[in-house]
């Protein structure tokens, strides 16, 4: 595991950092538990299994197979996107744990998060990546699709204190 992280590049005025820094797992865990709360109403659940769940993918991360990028403004933490680079079963890169501070949407953070993120997995030769999300997130679904993702599954789910349709979205990288 990488203690430290180290700056990857700075891009329109937004610093990508490599690497686990401290704060960022209470941080990943906090933004998504209020974030998701608000738009659509999930609760303690659902901050507990992404809080769980990026511990644990910290835990055993090996910078060879995984990467983590954080995004700063003026030096101020405003997003994060992690990549599992051998998910079993799969063939491809999963992107998980991305999310954007709201209060800085719109300042290109999350384009520059993906765009670092795809161009590492492109880099380490993976054919395709995919993520889950949500139905009913239209920025986000933009944001990915505007990429090149598309919905390849659909399935109910009801983990996140309310009923939300899950999508997997796939992208080519080849």
């Amino acid at each position: 595991m990488t203690l430290i992280s180290d700056q990857v590049s700075t891009l329109a005025n937004i610093d990508v950092h490599r690497g686990y820094e401290p704060g960022l797992i209470g941080w990943v865990g906090g933004l998504n538990g209020s974030y998701y709360a608000e738009v659509w109403g999930s609760g303690a659940p659902f901050e507990i299994m992404i809080s769980r769940e990026f511990c644990d993918f910290v835990e055993r991360y090996d910078p060879q197979k995984d990467l983590v990028l954080s995004a700063h403004i003026d030096g101020v933490l405003v997003g994060s996107i992690s990549v599992l680079g051998c998910v079993p079963d799969q063939h491809g890169a999963q992107l998980r744990f991305f999310l954007v501070d709201p209060k800085y949407h719109g300042r290109g953070a999350g384009k520059v998060l993906l765009a670092t993120a795809l161009d590492w997995c492109r880099e380490r030769g993976f054919r395709k990546a995919f993520l889950w999300t949500v139905d009913n997130l239209p920025q986000s679904r933009r944001l990915y699709e505007k990429t090149g993702f598309r919905i390849t599954e659909r399935c109910a789910d009801d983990r996140y204190t309310v009923p939300r349709d899950n999508l997997k979205m796939e992208l080519s990288l080849v």
